[in-house]
């Protein structure tokens, strides 16, 4: 039996952690298992994602043909990667307040657009990655400036740095 590696990885890798607004209203928690819970205002999603490399996003939109009228995608200025909900929905109990409209990753910070169900305003929230207390690099292991952690290479796989 072969196993297949999954090409995203690096990015489920890259956005692993918790994230959390200045204001303290929202945190988002991924894992590199593809699953996602956030808490916002007194609301909460569970949920898996999805990522998309923007320049592979940006290649395949501009190779669309012209006369196609699908809704294109809007580019965000800094976005790295897109990141797309199984389910964007925000519940208070068992009901849906708010949901997750577009979410993307881009100069190190986590960007969610939530829309109200009941009003439809928009709101923009940036988060932050919080910092945890540094685990100790176990032997053979070494930590990337782009995030990456993991054994020791001669180029990060993350993102292709020379380590000295």
């Amino acid at each position: 039996m072969t196993s297949t590696v999954n090409p995203d990885l690096k990015y489920y890798k890259m956005l692993e952690g918790t994230w959390k607004a200045a204001d303290g209203s929202c945190e988002a928690v991924l894992n590199s298992g593809a699953g996602i819970e956030i808490r916002y205002a007194s609301g909460k999603l569970s949920s898996s994602y999805g990522v998309t490399d923007a320049v592979k996003l940006r290649l395949n939109q501009g190779g669309m043909m012209l006369g196609m009228m699908s809704a294109a995608y809007t580019f965000h200025d800094g976005e790295e990667i897109k990141i797309s909900l199984n389910n964007p929905a925000v519940y208070e109990g068992d009901k849906a307040v708010c949901r997750v409209s577009e979410a993307w990753y881009g100069n190190g910070e986590l960007h969610l657009e939530m829309m109200d169900l009941f009003d439809g305003h928009k709101k923009d929230i940036v988060l932050t990655r919080v910092k945890e207390d540094e685990v100790p690099l176990a032997e053979g292991e070494f930590r990337c400036s782009c995030g990456y952690r993991g054994k020791l290479s001669r180029f990060c796989p993350n993102c292709g740095r020379k380590i000295n």
